[in-house]
């Protein structure tokens, strides 16, 4: 007799058929409905951070310390580690390469024309700042356009070089406009400038004929309180072309005896020259004002020539072909501060159609030993 099987319903528990068993994850069975692992906050923390492209650096850091740590803790997160570390890694690997080609970039700026000069030596100022024997660029130029009187630099700021380096100025000395009055007129400020630079222009360089081929200029206020401000005048060589390469300042020590006391007698002969203003070849009163300090410089000069001892004789003729051709001419130079008009200061002071001295001062100065210019070179310097 055959026995039928029990009803399902009444089956006895036990495992389940290997066949029917639960799919099992890394965490614990799947499906079951079990608590989800937590997240790894490094992970996440790490790609936040990475993203943040300043705290790259922090955020890759973290991406590693969590994918060390995930598989011993059983946290999720690798996925966000994993991207954490490789975008700050990029990040942190373009930051670098930007700093090395900036680096190098700013070196070819600096050592090939950056600033004005191109110079790592260079020291930002302004005009104010400017002290006696100071070389520098002005970011402005260095001269005001032609026919433009006492026009004012509107960019007073320059660089600062040292004076071994190629430079369009150096200043030559400073000084304060006179009085404690108000001065509101530009053409008396800039007349007080003028007079007051040509002393100090022969103390710094008392051999005017040896400079190179420089221009004369000035700073100064436009207008003073007489209650205070800023009343320095600041007084300058300078050059568009052909940078000096060293200090114009010149050292009477390096000339002998008889080289001094030339340069000395020729001293009034040369600041008087150097006095004329920009109004002698248009105003009358300016032209014989310096026409007669002209004639006082000259016969001031030939009395101190004639006064040396001790020149050397090849050099006794010259100099005194030069004294008498500066008493020459400084009697030429009388008449024309006595002119009555325009038409006849031109004809007083070009009397002889030589209004200077130069070939006679260039004998002296080539007996002396004195720089001369080389005719024969086109303008270069020869000792004699």
């Amino acid at each position: 007799m055959t026995v039928p099987p029990p009803p399902p319903s009444s089956a006895a528990p036990g495992p389940p058929a290997p066949d029917q068993a639960p799919a099992v994850g890394p965490y614990g069975p799947l499906g079951v409905g079990g608590p989800q692992p937590p997240l790894s906050g490094l992970a996440v923390a790490s790609l936040v951070l990475s993203l943040l492209v300043c705290l790259a650096p922090l955020g890759l850091v973290l991406g590693i310390v969590a994918l060390v740590r995930i598989p011993g803790n059983g946290k999720r997160g690798k996925g966000l580690a994993v991207a954490g570390t490789a975008v700050g890694g990029v990040a942190v690997a373009l930051t670098a390469l930007l700093l090395v080609v900036g680096g190098a970039r700013f070196d070819a700026w600096t050592e090939e024309g950056g600033g004005l000069l191109g110079s790592r030596d260079t020291k930002a100022g302004t005009l104010i700042h400017l002290k006696a024997g100071d070389c520098f660029a002005p970011a402005g130029g260095l001269f005001p356009p032609q026919g433009v009187e006492h026009e004012r630099m509107t960019d007073t700021s320059v660089e600062i070089v040292p004076c071994d380096r190629p430079h369009p100025a150096q200043v030559y000395g400073t000084f304060r406009l006179k009085g404690d009055h108000a001065i509101s007129d530009p053409a008396a400020v800039a007349a007080q400038a003028s007079e007051g630079c040509v002393p100090l222009l022969h103390d710094f360089a008392p051999d005017t004929w040896a400079l190179p081929a420089v221009e004369f200029s000035s700073y100064y206020p436009e207008s003073v309180s007489g209650t205070g401000g800023d009343r320095t005048v600041r007084c300058w060589l300078g050059a568009e072309a052909g940078l000096p390469e060293a200090s114009l300042r010149q050292d009477p020590g390096a000339w002998d005896a008889g080289q001094r006391a030339y340069v000395k007698a020729m001293r009034p002969s040369s600041e008087a020259w150097f006095s004329a203003s920009a109004k002698v070849d248009t105003d009358l009163a300016a032209a014989t004002a310096w026409a007669e300090r002209m004639a006082e410089g000259g016969a001031e000069s030939a009395k101190l020539l004639r006064a040396i001892d001790g020149l050397p004789p090849r050099a006794r003729g010259p100099v005194t072909a030069l004294a008498n051709r500066l008493d020459a001419l400084s009697g030429i130079h009388r008449s024309a501060s006595r002119a009555p008009t325009r038409a006849e200061f031109e004809k007083r002071w070009d009397l002889n159609g030589d209004e200077d001295a130069s070939g006679e001062e260039w004998e002296a100065r080539l007996a002396l030993g004195l720089p001369v210019e080389d005719e024969e070179e086109d303008g270069g310097e020869q000792q004699g």
